[in-house]
């Protein structure tokens, strides 16, 4: 296809990472597929490892792509509140910890729409922990700059002083973050699932064609065993005529033959009284 020598893992991944967590394993492995079919076997492998997001993560990238501004004040509230904490602030840090609460649970609830939007409605324990993942971020520049990528494949939590665990927390990490939808990129990955689905659907018609040939093989072998059969049993409907006709016939003859013993019978008793009346008067 057209366009397969310009892909990277990020102009892959980024669209994969917009899809809902139910298509995503379907087309990473259309396009692992079409892009293995290129010869770039290396990328195909790379695409192929590509995890899919939990539904947290998948949240959290539609925020990373449809609510940028909203997560840039998240990381600098968190900036903001670093500065703080050195400055030993209380008051400045009090009014930025209800800032960051009601940024946090804002987003949170959005994230929540913008799924519902997408036919994919958070459970509360997932809400939950797309918060967690967003309080993350404004601990950690690096769990920031995590979120911001759009390519987030499980939920982050801060631990406390430490940096937030970023271990295989994002996908084609080396790629630049998503500040904005990829149309183009998107559409390009689409191509690459609509390509592979119809050279899939292609095969299996492929496939029902010859499992059709191997029926009507089939079929034709049945008729030919019935059309014999039936020519069999026209003949034994003829022999079983025929000897219903010799039946009747033997029929008639018992019948005939009986009346001529019954007349045979009756001629010998009259024979033989005239015989005993001949004796007696003799």
């Amino acid at each position: 296809m057209a366009g397969l020598s310009t892909l990277t893992l990020a102009t892959v991944a980024d669209p994969l990472y917009a899809l809902t967590p139910a298509e995503f394993t379907a087309a990473r492995n259309a396009v692992a597929r079409e892009v293995k079919d290129s010869a770039d076997l290396e990328l195909a492998a790379r695409v192929q490892e590509l995890k899919k997001p939990s539904p947290a993560a998948w949240a959290v990238n539609l925020l990373a792509r449809q609510r940028a501004d909203e997560l840039e004040q998240l990381a600098e509230l968190g900036e903001t509140m670093r500065e703080a904490q050195q400055e030993l602030d209380r008051e400045q840090l009090g009014e930025l910890t209800r800032q960051r609460r009601a940024l946090v649970n804002a987003l949170a609830r959005e994230a929540a729409d913008l799924a519902t939007e997408a036919r994919h409605n958070l459970t509360a324990t997932v809400v939950e922990e797309v918060a967690k993942t967003l309080q993350a971020a404004l601990n950690d520049p690096a769990a920031a700059a995590a979120v911001r990528s759009g390519r987030l494949v499980r939920a982050l939590e801060a631990t406390g002083i430490e940096p937030v665990d970023l271990t295989d927390a994002v996908a084609a990490p080396e790629a630049s973050m998503v500040s904005a939808p990829r149309p183009a990129s998107e559409r390009k990955v689409r191509d690459l699932v609509a390509v592979r689905a119809a050279k899939d659907a292609e095969k299996k018609a492929d496939e029902a064609d010859l499992e059709v040939r191997g029926i009507e093989r089939r079929v034709s072998d049945v008729e030919t065993r019935r059309g014999r059969l039936e020519s069999r049993l026209a003949d034994l409907e003829e022999q079983v005529s025929a000897v219903e006709d010799e039946l009747r016939e033997s029929d008639r003859d018992l019948r005939s033959l009986g009346r001529e013993r019954e007349r045979a019978l009756k001629r010998a008793a009259d024979l033989r009284a005239e015989a005993e009346k001949l004796r007696e008067q003799g």
